[in-house]
């Protein structure tokens, strides 16, 4: 089993669980599960914030230059 994510993998699961958060639990405190979760991974993307700025940025371009072109 691979445990190893890429950054671009780990952003990934970051906005799946808050979107499913967010979804699931609109205006309420979310499991407590949930919330450890979120805490995780926002700790792993402040350790690593520097290689989050890198992937992110190109990301952030092309979906950007992909709106204007529409």
């Amino acid at each position: 089993m691979k445990t190893d994510l890429s950054m671009a993998e780990l952003l990934a699961l970051v906005e799946i669980v808050d979107e499913h958060v967010d979804r699931n639990f609109p205006g309420v405190d979310p499991p407590r599960l949930l919330r450890e979760v979120q805490q995780k991974l926002d700790t792993i993307i402040l350790r690593h914030s520097k290689e989050v700025e890198t992937t992110i940025t190109p990301i952030q371009k092309k979906r950007k230059a992909g709106k204007m072109g529409s």
